[in-house]
């Protein structure tokens, strides 16, 4: 069971989902128009081979081919994924009242993904107060069982998540 705090930090998480759903499938769309460039490339081209190496080093036509369809297959999965994290986002937002400033803001950050300068210009209000109420709609949210449950549910998820993002920054040396 997770205390408080760590309550509070796995619902910010898991509201979070859908950014870092997009981020990875902008990542995979910049990785697929890297290798259709690869593959449009004039032959002779840096990195072109018009046929595929049998020593299976990968840096064929045939290779890029395979990356292409392998990269689309990825970004359709992490487009279905996108979907289920909006799904499961605004199931927990549901328990904000419908009409409330909480809900609108939680709504602009973690659905529509906006910059916390873009939420103070909609609503219109200064930057610490729609902070202020995201942190109110936060402490609403965590006093649902449900919503305690879900966090719960998701701490090893969470966890393992911080650790891997420390170990990744550890490695690019920040």
């Amino acid at each position: 069971m997770a205390n408080g705090s760590d309550r509070k930090l796995i619902l910010i998480w898991l509201l979070g989902q859908i950014y870092r759903a997009e981020k990875r499938k902008q990542q995979l769309d910049e990785r697929l128009m890297r290798i259709n460039a690869e593959r449009d490339a004039p032959i002779g081209g840096v990195g072109y081979e018009p046929l595929p190496r049998s020593s299976g080093t990968g840096s064929g036509a045939a290779s890029i081919l395979l990356k292409l369809a392998d990269i689309e297959e990825r970004i359709y999965a992490q487009k279905a994924e996108i979907e289920r994290s909006i799904v499961r986002v605004m199931d927990i937002l549901a328990y904000l009242p419908v009409n409330s400033l909480e809900r609108e803001i939680c709504e602009l950050r973690h659905i529509d993904m906006k910059s916390w300068r873009q939420i103070s210009e909609r609503i219109p209000m200064s930057r610490s107060a729609c902070a202020a109420h995201y942190s109110d709609a936060i402490d609403l949210l965590l006093q649902n069982a449900r919503i305690q449950e879900m966090c719960d549910h998701n701490r090893d998820a969470y966890w393992d998540w911080v650790v891997k993002k420390k170990r990744t920054k550890k490695d690019l040396g920040k």
